[in-house]
């Protein structure tokens, strides 16, 4: 069953505040499962599942002969391992390797402590009655992989690392809501916010949609611009179960135990990740033995993974996230004074009526049933697949009458060429335009099929296909789609662990001057913005799901967005390959020190 358990912790948490305010609350088993153990690998590694009294060496953990080693594919190489300067996916699971946070979640979508001792709640005194205050406490005897004690301060810097106006980090959502932090002693956080911010449990916490990941103050301090410097890219102290050793770019990377890991020594003696050109290259590599998994193949891969079995194993984890095409709505004059955009959208797309017939105009139902085999639905939601989901929204069917019907009303006719012309802000123009994905083999797929319904109600639809490390790039790297370089634009993501997203702010928009803005969409509409802000207002879970119900049918009316089908986690990897649970919240990499070979 589908399902987001992450927001059923999340009633709990948020009700054990309420009830601390009234002088109750209920016991911490129901708002903070037990800590998860991982299974002992060697006596070492038993032993250091309590504090240990030093760490145990500064160097990864040499490959031996003979040891136990998996290669995974990739197919996108990491702009950045430091989470906090990117927003690609392949980048963040290399992050779940390398890098911990204070939380994590479990393949059931449960939070559970990472470097916490605990998670905070009322009962323990880890939330206040106001929700205004969050402590953390550490484990104790935590260390980074080159032997320097993790403490308290490297939690504080991490947040006055993320708020350096000089470092261009991809977002600060959430660290600008928090006031101050105190560290009384090495294990002691105390989290002040200056207003109250439910999600709190997704910062400073790390997961494959979630990038809070703790970063090295004795490695870090003094740097500025750090979008540039060289550790971002490649760090190489960590504190995950596994260090980066060696990277040549293009080809592969090397990871190797760290030897002060908290919960021991990794299982493995070494994970090689090669760099693939796309899923087919990977595929064929599964099916020679040459990689042991690769984490992304598509709903479409689904009947051929089956196909493979016992060679190839198929692991389906159904999620939240989603794949989507959107609009440029930029407007360099802002609305209302608010949310300028440093470039101008496609003209046609401000007229709700053009959005709606490119919507209408793409049989979307055909996408999933010819090129992903039936395996998955299309969403109206933007919130697919939880709690949170507004079920009284209906998907719109392919309708390509109606969506001509919509840009003759709108005022585009058929031109000698087929393409439909019309005027826009006083200025002739044709209903031609580019749409900007990567180069993934499905997203080809799909985007040819979409250019080819579209044009037979006369829209020219011109994808453009472009490297992901490029496509996804920082504003300070020229992204098109942080920049607003872009007519259209499509790729997969999902907003959870929490609800709240703030990429329809308008005052998120990328900008010279707020180069970490992540409204992508470049969309200022001040009642989206101000309804999906007023989530963070309250507490009460009923409240926010409320708003967030308003919010789903509010973007589904106006059309800013368009739903293509709900993504699972779909992964491939061979029998040896022994990688435990996973889940949509957590992936295979949420617990990479427990993997394991059989021979």
């Amino acid at each position: 069953m589908k399902r987001n358990l992450f927001a059923l912790l999340s009633l709990l948490v948020l009700a054990s505040m309420l009830l601390a305010a009234c002088g109750g609350a209920p016991e911490a088993t129901e708002a903070a499962p037990a800590e998860t153990e991982a299974p002992a690998a060697t006596e070492e590694a038993a032993a250091t599942e309590e504090a240990p009294m030093g760490p145990v060496g500064t160097e990864p953990i040499a490959f031996p002969d003979g040891g136990k080693s998996v290669t995974g594919a990739f197919d996108q190489e990491p702009d950045a391992v430091v989470p906090y300067f990117t927003q690609m996916s392949y980048a963040i699971w290399t992050t779940q390797l390398t890098l911990a946070g204070l939380g994590e979640w479990d393949a059931e979508g449960n939070f559970i402590p990472e470097l916490a001792a605990e998670l905070p709640s009322a009962d323990n005194g880890g939330v206040s009655a106001d929700g205004l205050t969050i402590t953390w406490k550490l484990k104790e005897g935590l260390y980074w992989s080159d032997g320097e004690p993790l403490t308290s301060a490297d939690v504080k810097f991490t947040w006055e690392f993320v708020m350096d106006p000089g470092n261009a980090v991809s977002t600060r959502s959430g660290y600008d809501k928090i006031e101050s932090i105190e560290t009384p002693d090495d294990t002691t956080v105390i989290i002040k916010f200056a207003e109250l911010f439910p999600p709190w449990p997704t910062l400073f916490t790390q997961g494959p949609n979630n990038t809070g990941a703790i970063v090295p103050m004795h490695i870090l301090e003094g740097v500025t611009a750090a979008e540039s410097d060289p550790f971002t890219r490649h760090p190489t102290v960590g504190s995950g179960p596994f260090v980066i050793t060696e990277w040549v770019p293009g080809d592969y990377m090397t990871l190797l135990p760290n030897p002060n890991f908290y919960k021991g020594r990794a299982v493995l003696d070494r994970i090689q990740i090669r760099f693939v050109a796309d899923s087919a290259a990977a595929l064929a590599a599964l099916q020679t033995g040459d990689v042991d998994f690769y984490p992304n193949f598509s709903e479409g891969d689904i009947a051929t993974l089956e196909s493979l079995s016992p060679d190839v194993v198929l692991t389906v984890d159904p999620g939240s996230n989603f794949e989507h095409y959107f609009f440029n709505m930029g407007r360099t004059e802002g609305v209302d004074g608010r949310g300028a955009a440093d470039n101008e959208g496609f003209c046609p797309f401000k007229d709700v009526r053009v959005r709606k017939a490119i919507a209408l105009g793409i049989d979307r139902q055909a996408i999933v049933e010819n090129l992903l085999a039936g395996k998955t639905d299309v969403s109206v939601s933007q919130w697919p697949n939880s709690s949170w989901t507004n079920t009284n929204l209906t998907v719109d069917a392919y309708d390509p009458e109606g969506a001509a019907a919509l840009l003759d009303e709108a005022g585009y006719t058929l031109g000698a060429d087929g393409i439909r012309a019309g005027e826009c802000n006083g200025e002739q123009v044709k209903l031609s335009f580019n749409f900007e994905t990567t180069t993934a083999p499905i997203r080809i797929d799909i985007a040819t099929a979409a250019q080819a319904d579209l044009a037979k109600i006369g829209v020219e639809f011109t994808p453009i296909h472009t490297p992901a490390g490029t496509f996804f790039g920082q504003y300070v790297d020229g992204g098109p789609l942080t920049t607003g370089n872009y007519d259209m634009g499509g790729y997969t993501t999902g907003f959870y662990p929490d609800p709240y997203y703030d990429g329809y702010k308008c005052e998120n928009i990328p900008t010279a001057g707020n180069p970490s803005g992540t409204n992508w969409y470049h969309l200022c509409d001040p009642a989206l913005s101000d309804l999906l802000e007023s989530s963070l207002a309250t507490v009460d879970p009923a409240a926010r799901k409320a708003i967030y119900d308003e919010a789903q049918a509010y973007i589904a009316e106006n059309y800013y967005v368009i739903m293509m089908y709900s993504r699972a986690n779909v992964i491939g990897s061979t029998p040896r390959f022994q990688f435990g649970e996973s889940g949509g919240y957590s992936h295979i990499f949420w617990q990479a020190e427990t993997w394991d070979i059989t021979e």
